[in-house]
């Protein structure tokens, strides 16, 4: 059995859209206190917002109310500057209001639940990977020696036991990106494993754009760099449509002193049941193709260019065919990132490996279930649209699972 977790204490962070900015404060100007039972705009220190009421202050924590109801705990160090002052000043004006009954009730918040031994449903159709004299799990595979000098990064690793998700390793409340219209209700984990779910559900945008599915997306808080990644993943129902995919990406913005010329970097651990048309084959592969490629923008000649699978493929192209269908049980995915190259393994056993060029800014560690050919279509420079007349609530809803995400690193 994997271990049980107790319930986060820091569940805000679960919570924070992307969203208005707090006004800064200019020199000078004083700061109105703010009212005692308003909702305010709290950014966190990655600077994602959510509107919420405090309800009380502690020494270094924040009990508060979203705007749809729920009382969370929350770290005030994960807040900005900003964000710590306005908390700061509800204290000092309303903490003596706050009653004995209502204290005890917001510290109950932090209490774990009970929780019950429930024999796992996951189909155990991989080997259990051996475990260190502590415990702690070892890295599936056979070469490089599993034994030899791993650590296992608990920040970045999770069993996904318990009903509730570890919000302070992970966020699902990612922005939409355009018909990647990500809803933190179609994360959530269940019986051992992460869930993470499709939806036909048609809407519209805040620009008026019309898009026909929800999905889900879950992604570390913090990044990493190198590393051994691994997850333990069944792929969904519906095929074509859609694909389940465990990736690393770096966002906008992140750099590496010795890299300069790196903008972007994204490695796919694994994307499950594509479905497309791969130049290397000439033919559209099945949905047992599993796809394993790379992607980077890099400065060139003063230009930012892609590097994408098609258009460099000796360089970001890798797949193989499976003797089994990917949505029928649980296999073990994992990539091995160094400064000198990058390996992929499947189910322990060594599938591609390609030098790293590009591949060394800190990225998130995300797992997704995305749009795929006939849903979308491309539209060049990574666009993509969706497809009205393809749109159908056929094979809906459907979700990938998780049993597992670890990550290690090596110990010299």
């Amino acid at each position: 059995m994997k271990p049980n977790r107790p319930l986060p204490v820091a569940l805000l962070l679960a919570a924070l859209l992307f969203g208005w900015m707090p006004d800064k404060q200019t020199s000078g100007e004083e700061i109105s206190p703010p009212s005692k039972d308003a909702f305010h705009t709290l950014t966190d220190t990655s600077g994602r917002s959510i509107e919420a009421r405090i309800l009380h202050v502690d020494e270094v924590t924040a009990f508060i109310r979203r705007e749809n109801g729920g009382d969370f705990e929350l770290q005030l160090e994960m807040l900005d500057p900003s964000s710590r002052q306005l908390v700061a000043q509800w204290q000092t004006n309303y903490a003596h209001l706050t009653t004995e009954t209502q204290l005890a009730y917001l510290r109950s918040l932090s209490e774990p639940p009970e929780t019950v031994e429930e024999e796992s449903t996951v189909d155990q159709n991989v080997d259990t990977p051996q475990t260190t004299v502590d415990g702690d799990p070892l890295p599936y595979l056979d070469n490089p020696d599993p034994t030899a000098n791993w650590r296992l990064v608990d920040d970045f690793s999770d069993e996904f036991e318990g009903g509730y998700i570890d919000e302070r390793k992970w966020f699902r409340f990612m922005r939409p990106w355009g018909e990647r219209a990500w809803t933190p209700d179609n994360v959530w984990q269940e019986d051992g494993t992460l869930k993470i779910q499709a939806v036909y559900e048609p809407h519209t945008d805040s620009q008026g754009r019309e898009f026909f599915y929800k999905l889900g997306i879950l992604q570390s808080q913090t990044k990493t760099t190198y590393g051994y990644f691994e997850a333990r993943i069944k792929g969904c129902s519906r095929f074509p449509g859609l694909c389940p995919a465990f990736w690393l990406y770096s966002n906008r913005g992140e750099t590496n002193p010795d890299y300069p010329d790196v903008t972007y970097s994204e490695i796919d651990i694994v994307e499950l049941q594509q479905g497309l048309y791969n130049p290397g084959l000439k033919r559209r592969v099945d949905v047992n193709y599993i796809d394993l490629n790379l992607h980077a923008r890099i400065m060139e000649d003063g230009e930012e260019i892609w590097l994408r699978p098609n258009g460099v493929p000796e360089l970001c192209r890798g797949g193989w065919e499976a003797p089994w269908d990917p949505r029928d049980d649980f296999h073990v995915y994992a990539v091995e990132n160094t400064p000198e190259k990058i390996t992929w393994y499947i189910d322990g056993e060594k599938m591609a490996e390609k030098e790293n060029h590009y591949w060394h800014l800190p990225m998130n560690i995300t797992l997704t279930m995305e749009l795929r050919p006939p849903l979308i279509a491309w539209a060049g420079d990574g666009k993509r649209l969706p497809v009205p007349e393809a749109a159908t609530p056929d094979g809906f809803p459907t979700h990938m699972e998780v049993d597992y995400v670890r990550t290690w690193v090596r110990d010299e």
